[in-house]
């Protein structure tokens, strides 16, 4: 179901959700409905609950702290207040979140485990990520090239595919699924970045969506100051069969 949302925590500074594949985080086009939406039609829900009829002048403060591609399934952290929304900001800005991801690719990487690194850039012809050539001089949306970074380790293989488990060190656009594709290993059900064989292998096999889930999303509350973290187990069909391959 596009529309559907697991709420995983909720107190009065933060809600973090589930988002599954194919929800916008938001700004869904007409007639759909987005995950940020979605978030103020349940505060407010509970709101008039709690209050017992007693009318509310103005919607939820809902505020996205991470944002997450359409096709990609994945803990989001929502903030309730502007307070919440500037301290988890600051963290992300300063690179004290953790975020991992499942990616499956077609393709499996030589090295068990390593570190990706590129500049990239999103192209204003097409608005879709590239890796950053020094000798091409192309318009980009949001400026210069940026810094990609990532780690990865491969965590079950089955046939031409591999299980990636991902600890991302950098938020840039389309990030994971591009760094991944120009080496040769393009994450199942990817549309956009993916080749003529990693299309096929995924119409055979019946993947529909995006073979990327952020599974763990680390920070400070924003009130405690305390560490949390928040773990989701994939929906996708595809990534759980190969990490019930890996636990067992």
């Amino acid at each position: 179901m596009t529309n559907s949302i697991d709420y995983l925590y909720e107190d009065e500074d933060i809600l973090v959700c589930h988002k599954m594949a194919g929800m916008a985080t938001e700004g869904a086009r007409a007639g759909r409905m987005d995950l940020v939406s979605a978030a103020r039609n349940y505060l407010a829900r509970k709101d008039k609950m709690n209050t017992k009829g007693r009318q509310r002048n103005l919607p939820p403060y809902v505020a996205t702290v991470n944002r997450l591609d359409q096709p990609v399934e994945g803990v989001i952290v929502l903030a309730k207040n502007k307070k919440a929304a500037s301290d988890l900001a600051q963290q992300i800005k300063l690179h004290k979140t953790e975020k991992y991801y499942y990616a499956l690719c077609l393709g499996i990487p030589t090295e068990e485990k390593g570190h990706l690194s590129d500049y990239l850039i999103r192209r204003a012809d097409n608005g879709l990520a590239d890796i950053y050539r020094e000798d091409e001089k192309v318009e980009t949306i949001g400026g210069d090239a940026k810094m990609a970074e990532l780690e990865y380790e491969v965590i079950a293989t089955k046939g031409e595919t591999a299980l990636l488990k991902i600890h991302l060190l950098t938020g840039r656009f389309h990030q994971i699924r591009i760094q991944l594709a120009s080496r040769g290993y393009p994450i199942l059900g990817d549309d956009k970045y993916g080749n003529e064989k990693s299309r096929e292998y995924a119409e055979k096999a019946g993947i529909k969506n995006v073979c990327l889930v952020a599974y763990k999303y680390v920070f400070k509350h924003p009130s405690t100051k305390k560490k949390v973290e928040f773990e989701i187990t994939p929906k996708n069909a595809a990534i759980g069969e190969l990490l019930n391959c890996e636990n067992t």
